[in-house]
């Protein structure tokens, strides 16, 4: 249930979790608590319907993932030249992690592609799901 819901049934003086009817001495049937909780509500209904709307553009997808100290293409699609520069970096001897360097991708992301490509084994990709 979003927060804005959730003022909304205080404000009504319903219990959200239960659905029961609040006891009338609770501080939420006043009026003026009455009154703020639905103001908030309203104003956290506008703040969701924006925040879902948001659509980040690529680039703000790389900015957000570095500040959250993630790799800069973590999450994002892999192309088919990402792939076979996978497969021939893999069969020259680079490293995952070097590979995880080069892609801006983080180990194990680098892992289950190779493991995608048949080039490794799910042991080996474990091995990547430990480390986090």
């Amino acid at each position: 249930m979003k927060l804005s819901e959730t003022l909304k049934y205080l404000a009504k003086g319903i219990n959200p979790e239960t659905g029961e009817v609040l006891e009338s001495r609770s501080i939420t049937n006043t009026p003026e608590v009455i009154r703020v909780l639905y103001e908030i509500s309203d104003e956290l209904s506008v703040l969701e319907a924006t925040k879902e709307k948001v659509k980040l553009t690529p680039e703000q997808k790389r900015s957000k993932n570095l500040s959250e100290g993630k790799p800069a293409q973590s999450h994002f699609p892999w192309t088919d030249d990402e792939k076979d520069g996978l497969a021939a970096d893999f069969k020259v001897g680079v490293s995952i992690e070097g590979m995880a360097l080069e892609h801006e991708r983080s180990p194990l992301a680098i892992a289950i592609q190779l493991e995608k490509l048949e080039l490794i084994d799910e042991e080996r990709v474990a091995e990547f799901r430990d480390i986090r």
